[in-house]
């Protein structure tokens, strides 16, 4: 890859989420499936007490996220940040460690090759989301932070998006009952909004310590 184009790439990258409308539109979608999820969870079985509480918490911290971001109240958008990983680190871990490990693994292969990589994706998943969590605090916590290091963090949330999005792809077509499939499409069309907005929030957060924006991190208030 040519110079030029990697500079191209990477002013779309920071206009794409830069941009206060990609928040707007993440942030009101997130929140908005929050009571379908709820709804479709309940009716499976699929979400219990401590399921149910993730959720109001999630809801609590996305919208504090898009105001923090809206306003540009940095301590506060690196503190909702922090705790908006760690909500949905938990329950990727409590889904992919939980529901999944007490579930067969052969009930998932048999399904053939969609099934397989369902299973697969949701494993990679909660790996993923443990890097950027490691990531964010590496970045933000170290003395002197390293280019390198927010680079890593932004190409995991990158991966981490498109393999929300290949997990959304796949959902439809396991065979189970139509209430936990839509559950389990509307968490992850959730997952995929809440990440990118978490991306918007990294960004802003990156620009302002200098890491990638130079000029441009006269942000804050």
């Amino acid at each position: 890859m040519s110079k030029m184009n990697y500079k191209q790439i990477s002013k779309g990258f920071k206009r794409f989420f830069w941009g206060q409308n990609t928040a707007v539109i993440a942030a009101i979608i997130s929140i908005v499936l929050v009571p379908v999820i709820f709804i479709f969870g309940n009716r499976c079985g699929a979400l219990d007490l401590p399921g149910t509480f993730n959720f109001l918490i999630r809801l609590i911290l996305i919208a504090t996220l898009f105001y923090a971001f809206t306003t540009h109240k940095l301590f506060l958008l690196q503190a909702t940040t922090v705790g908006l990983l760690f909500c949905m680190l938990f329950a990727q871990s409590q889904y992919a460690l939980g529901a999944l490990a007490t579930t067969d693994s052969e009930v998932y292969i048999t399904m053939g090759l969609q099934g397989f990589i369902f299973l697969a994706g949701e494993r990679m998943l909660l790996f993923i989301q443990c890097f950027i969590c490691v990531g964010h605090f590496v970045i933000h916590s170290a003395k002197r932070q390293v280019a390198i290091r927010v680079s890593l963090n932004q190409i995991a949330l990158l991966f981490l998006l498109g393999l929300s999005f290949v997990q959304l792809v796949i959902s439809p077509f396991l065979t189970f009952a139509p209430t936990y499939v839509f559950y389990i499409w509307t968490s992850h069309l959730e997952e995929f909004f809440i990440f990118l907005l978490i991306a918007c929030a990294e960004l802003v957060l990156v620009v302002d310590g200098k890491e990638l924006g130079g000029g441009m991190s006269n942000v804050s208030k």
